[in-house]
């Protein structure tokens, strides 16, 4: 009986160690490497009152019209979302070559637990991250609000705007 006791208290006392030094090292490595899945936040969304079909079609015709919104070949190695584990998520690069020269990380928000999010009569999209190419992603909980409202400004005038027009319909901004 001793024996199993001081057995028990082996377990209790290993598991009590190694179970916050595992927290530890995740939180350490998380944030050392990169954000991780569960962690991308996002600036406020844009609520289109239209299909995603339809949004999706108005990125496209963006692309086709305005092909310098594409990522520049030279920015191509930041688009490593899948690389993250995000390739669950629908999204968008948008690529600024007027200064500041930037790329937008949009992604469509909806059930993450479906690739695809439904498709009803309402599509929401939100920019998740921006990089400069000099500082790496940045989150919108890293921006300062000065910096936050001149992206998301840029994002209204330069693209919200368009797809307005493309989808014949009004953005609403969500939280």
């Amino acid at each position: 009986m001793a024996d199993r006791t001081r057995k028990y208290i082996i377990y209790i006392l290993i598991a009590g160690i190694l179970i916050p030094l595992i927290c530890v090292a995740f939180y350490f490595f998380s944030f050392v490497f990169g954000f991780g899945a569960g962690t991308l936040g996002g600036f406020d969304s844009r609520m289109f009152p239209v299909s995603k079909n339809s949004l999706s079609k108005a990125f496209e015709l963006l692309y086709k019209i305005h092909p310098e919104y594409k990522i520049h070949p030279e920015w191509e190695y930041l688009n490593d979302w899948k690389d993250r584990g995000y390739d669950f998520l629908d999204s968008r690069l948008i690529y600024f070559d007027k200064p500041p020269r930037e790329l937008y990380y949009i992604t469509f928000i909806g059930d993450a637990n479906d690739c695809i999010q439904k498709d009803t009569s309402e599509t929401s999209i939100a920019i998740r991250a921006v990089t400069n190419k000099v500082t790496g992603w940045t989150l919108e909980e890293n921006c300062s609000s000065k910096e936050k409202r001149r992206i998301e400004k840029r994002f209204d005038d330069e693209i919200i705007s368009r797809l307005e027009i493309y989808t014949e319909s009004k953005a609403i901004v969500t939280d």
